[in-house]
């Protein structure tokens, strides 16, 4: 496979139209063509679908043309980082933080290392928990920042814990719970409940409600961060939900006691074999021995 073939079909998905691929890419209509058909050789099987003068994407193209586009992407970023690292001397960190993680602490770092590595540009990168292995060990990200609820080993890649947090729920600031000191999973249950797709006790809590003959009350899932947060302030429901996740004052929040309550924990996380650059090296040392203690105090410690 060769890149010029994967822009080909690029071209040709979007405009579903050969002649039309063809002349944005600067190429013949037939050397496209061919381009494509060594494409599909190698899948074995067709990319498109052929009636007459229409074109359309067979599930196999279909499929193959989000992998094709990350391929491409990862392609581009790299010719980008090297243009920058020559144009200006200026080392390119690609860092994956997994989406159920707040930024309140991690910017905290970020501000301390930025200022201290003024030639590092750094690129965050919002990633789902199921895929920051593949990115790590594919070399896509150069590090990564990870939550755990309980130890799980990565093949392939180091981890090393930062800080830990309080597991809780958040709740509208009017919320009765707010007058509550102890809340416990059966508190919980009584209450709409707002699925947060990637939470660490996601698994677990499901479990013990079936467990425990509790139905639960799901008004609302989604893997976006802020629309939970958003709507628990709308008042639509409740989430179990980490500490420092919480980055609006108009949330309440509380520990939870009883079964399943517990900490989970913050890492900093490289791939193994891959090869890591100096600014990379920098990093994981720096977040490391970075004051995880103070900037944890400094916005409000890890109990309310």
């Amino acid at each position: 496979m060769e890149f010029h073939q994967i822009r080909y079909f690029l071209k040709a998905a979007e405009n579903l139209n050969f002649t039309r691929a063809a002349e944005q890419c600067h190429v013949s209509q037939p050397a496209l063509t061919r381009a494509i058909q060594k494409l599909e050789d190698e899948f074995g099987g067709d990319l498109f679908v052929r009636n007459g003068r229409a074109v359309t994407l067979s599930p196999l193209g279909d499929l193959m043309r989000e992998h094709l586009q990350r391929i491409q992407a990862t392609r581009e970023l790299a010719r980008a980082a090297a243009k920058t690292f020559l144009d200006e001397g200026v080392a390119e960190l690609n860092v994956g933080v997994m989406c159920t993680i707040g930024p309140d602490l991690l910017t905290a770092f970020i501000d301390d290392f930025r200022n201290r590595h003024l030639d590092v540009l750094l690129i965050l990168h919002d990633v789902e928990p199921k895929a920051l292995s593949k990115l790590l060990l594919s070399g896509f990200l150069d590090l990564a920042f990870i939550a755990q609820y309980r130890d799980q080993e990565r093949d392939g890649v180091s981890a090393q814990v930062l800080f830990e947090e309080t597991m809780g729920v958040a709740f509208g600031e009017t919320h009765r719970f707010a007058a509550m000191d102890d809340i416990t999973l059966f508190d919980i249950a009584e209450e709409p409940y707002l699925d947060r797709l990637n939470c660490e006790l996601r698994q677990p809590f499901c479990e013990f409600m079936s467990d425990n003959g509790l139905e639960l009350r799901i008004a609302c899932s989604s893997a976006r961060e802020d629309w939970i947060q958003a709507m628990i302030m709308r008042g639509l429901g409740v989430s179990i939900m980490p500490r420092f996740s919480v980055i609006s004052r108009r949330l309440g929040w509380r520990k939870l006691s009883g079964p399943l309550s517990g900490r989970r924990k913050i890492t900093i996380a490289r791939a193994d074999a891959v090869s890591s650059q100096p600014a990379a090296t920098a990093f994981f040392s720096d977040a490391v021995g970075f004051s995880w203690d103070n900037a944890l105090q400094a916005n409000g410690g890890d109990t309310r």
